[in-house]
């Protein structure tokens, strides 16, 4: 159910949650940053830009949700603390985004990759302001995401204030230091402003680098962080 906007943002205010996070691969990144704003899965594919695969896509579309995008109130690297799942550049968007009256605010009571054809509406999201008020520490921080349903257009930077990459120091192939090209190509944006919000994250207090290293092979690793355009980017 769509929640009241003004609202949300109060009530996410007073638990102190001023941020919105969406993690992405470097080259889905780069269409958002070259075509003005965050695309849910559904209208990139509409629109023809790219986009690499992720393993949620099946659930996405199986779930109804394959044309919303999706925010985690908290960093989920800081949180856990590991590399977030979905690729290494954060979008870091100030909670002012939910004022845009002409986006359509639901909230998740678990990400929609654990939902089952038979789970109740009432399980998936909080369905009403009061839900929202009596339930919300019962659930877990990472299960809780605020979702735009089905936006026509694309999430624009408006209220965007940083673009956060990884650097676990990973060399794949015994030439491609991951982190070095994929810096450069945010660095060289063409869009100036875009540009000067990257920021680095030097990864020495959480387990992403020994995954990075140990749980994902070297195609993984080129999906998530090298642009279309690099001899080494895998499609799988």
């Amino acid at each position: 159910m769509r929640l009241d906007n003004n609202f949300v943002y109060r009530f996410l205010g007073e638990q102190g949650i001023t941020h919105l996070h969406h993690a992405n691969t470097l080259a889905t990144s780069q269409s958002f940053l070259n075509n003005g704003g965050l695309y849910s899965r559904g209208l990139i594919e509409k629109s023809g830009l790219y986009q690499t695969v992720q393993d949620s896509d099946k659930d996405d579309k199986d779930n109804d949700v394959w044309e919303d995008v999706f925010f985690d109130t908290t960093d989920l690297h800081g949180l856990f603390p590991r590399q977030n799942l979905y690729g290494p550049v954060l979008f870091k968007y100030h909670f002012s985004l939910l004022l845009e009256e002409d986006l359509e605010i639901f909230i998740t009571k678990n990400n929609p990759i654990f939902w089952k054809p038979d789970t109740p509406y009432e399980e998936k999201y909080f369905i009403s302001i009061d839900d929202l008020t009596e339930k919300w520490d019962k659930y877990q921080s990472h299960r809780k995401m605020v979702t735009l349903r089905k936006p026509t257009a694309p999430i624009p930077f408006e209220h965007l204030e940083e673009i956060i990459l990884d650097n676990p120091n990973v060399v794949i192939y015994d030439d491609t230091e991951l982190y070095t090209v994929a810096n450069e190509e945010l660095l060289n944006l063409p869009d100036r402003r875009l540009a000067g919000m990257v920021r680095t994250r030097n990864c020495g207090y959480c387990f992403c680098r020994s995954n990075y290293l140990n749980q994902y092979p070297a195609n993984k690793l080129s999906r998530f962080f090298l642009p279309t355009k690099h001899p080494r980017f895998s499609t799988t």
